[in-house]
């Protein structure tokens, strides 16, 4: 009950214990003092209502978001956000698009299974996957699939920029993967794990189906066809802590991103064989992409050794002492 309709219920009450109304007028006012009443009880009832809708409403909200998170972790990125736009038509279909496909897999992972234990390589293929996927989803890649320690990704559906958008959008992620790895290497060997950890990476374009494929009770949203086996078999190809891409791929980004030709093809058919590129972008284009504050940065010579991550860093203090006693000592030791 508000200020003002308290107010006016008490002036009734006053007025009714008063003698002055007369008979009709104390009548009427019992009369408007009980429909005052009843209309009280039903806005405090709609009120109650509107506050308990509004509650539900809110812990809907936070189920739906919860979920969101928790889909995003089981299905890849771009399809909850085709989802979320209500693009759920696009996802619904089967169709032929042409795609850039992305293949990685581990140098020696049987050998590091055998080596490491099992705490160890849980948290290594985690840490692995999860540095692997943020880079995916930045530069806008849906994330196939993890088929052992190989990853798959594709690029043009369920979101496209354009053929040539998303073939470089592809090569720069695979880059930027590689470059990211040279400094995982270390934050590992820092970690304790022994066995450094070395990818090879395909990357391939044309035309693939793609869409939702698996059971009445199961789907996964997914790309087959030729062009998937020629990212796997660029891959295998590839040199340690390489990039290659086919002559489809190096087609689409010649013009933005320089490469060269390497002495091997990928055989794709008995009688068919691709020719492919090595990109050679640079560090500083390829981590334009990258915010600041999302790369480790790691170093070490005689008498150095930097190992900075500023996503994990609690005591910032600390850290800033250390880094001006650091430079003040190599000023002094200037000429």
């Amino acid at each position: 009950m508000t200020e003002s309709q308290s107010d006016l219920s008490t002036h009734i009450h006053s007025l009714l214990e008063t003698d002055t109304p007369a008979p009709l007028l104390r009548a009427g006012l019992k009369d408007l003092l009980k429909a005052y009443q009843r209309q009280t009880r039903q806005l405090n009832r709609l009120v109650t209502l509107s506050d308990a809708n509004a509650d539900k409403l809110q812990l809907t909200n936070q189920k739906l978001e919860l979920l969101s998170q928790n889909l995003s972790r089981f299905v890849a990125q771009t399809v909850v956000d085709s989802l979320a736009a209500g693009h759920d038509d696009t996802l619904k279909t089967i169709q032929r698009s042409e795609l850039t496909l992305f293949f990685s897999d581990i140098v020696g992972f049987t050998g590091m299974t055998d080596d490491l234990a099992p705490e160890q390589m849980a948290w290594l293929m985690n840490d692995y996957f999860t540095e692997m996927t943020h880079i995916c989803n930045r530069w806008g890649g849906t994330l196939d699939q993890f088929i052992g320690d190989a990853i798959v990704i594709f690029f043009g559906n369920p979101i496209s920029n354009g053929l040539d958008a998303d073939a470089r959008a592809a090569v720069h992620m695979a880059l930027e993967m590689q470059q990211r790895l040279t400094v995982l290497r270390e934050k590992w060997k820092a970690s304790g794990i022994p066995i450094p950890m070395h990818v090879r990476m395909g990357i391939s374009s044309g035309f693939c189906t793609v869409g939702n494929f698996g059971s009445s009770e199961r789907l996964h949203y997914t790309a087959i066809g030729r062009v998937v086996n020629e990212a796997a078999r660029t891959q295998a190809l590839c040199p340690v802590d390489k990039v290659l891409v086919t002559e489809n791929t190096y087609n689409l980004v010649r013009d933005q991103i320089s490469c060269k030709a390497c002495d091997i093809a990928a055989s794709v058919g008995p009688r068919q064989k691709v020719n492919l590129f090595e990109p050679l972008e640079t560090q500083a284009e390829t981590l334009t992409n990258s915010p600041p504050d999302e790369r480790l940065i790691v170093g070490n010579s005689d008498g150095f050794k930097l190992y900075f991550d500023s996503n994990k860093v609690t005591e910032i203090g600390k850290v800033k002492i250390l880094l001006e006693d650091a430079l003040k000592s190599l000023d002094e030791k200037q000429p």
